[in-house]
């Protein structure tokens, strides 16, 4: 893909945003995202990580357009193996509702990249 795809960039905005919201939602609910060693989980520690996860998940998209003859079932392979490894970190820094909340962070927003890329990848792709 050669041009800028409207709906990559969408993706790569409405991560953040997406993760923000289940964020505000969070500390409605009332549960502190406290980390193990006495840090919190702010809003601009979601807005940094899912934007990072969404302009890497780009990068990867773009790869693999180019190197996958099924870069679509390929991206659902290395976007859900990302969010699987992503989630190590909640269950390893934080306990109990911390650690819950935060891995629903990280379901939400991968939902939004992996679905998002999804939809602009074709099912197959020949290459000489």
């Amino acid at each position: 893909m050669t041009r800028l795809d409207p709906r990559r960039l969408a993706t790569v905005v409405l991560a953040p945003a997406t993760a923000l919201a289940a964020w505000a939602a969070v500390r409605a609910a009332g549960v502190d995202l406290v980390l193990k060693e006495g840090s919190t989980v702010g809003a601009g520690d979601v807005l940094a990580a899912a934007l990072a996860g969404a302009t890497v998940g780009w990068l990867v998209v773009r790869w693999l357009e180019g190197h996958s003859r099924r870069p679509r079932s390929r991206w659902a392979f290395v976007g859900s193996t990302a969010l699987a490894v992503s989630i190590i970190g909640p269950n390893w820094l934080a306990d109990g509702s911390s650690a819950l909340a935060l891995i629903g962070l990280h379901v939400v927003t991968a939902a939004v990249v992996i679905g998002g890329f999804a939809g602009t990848l074709p099912l197959r792709v020949k290459h000489p």
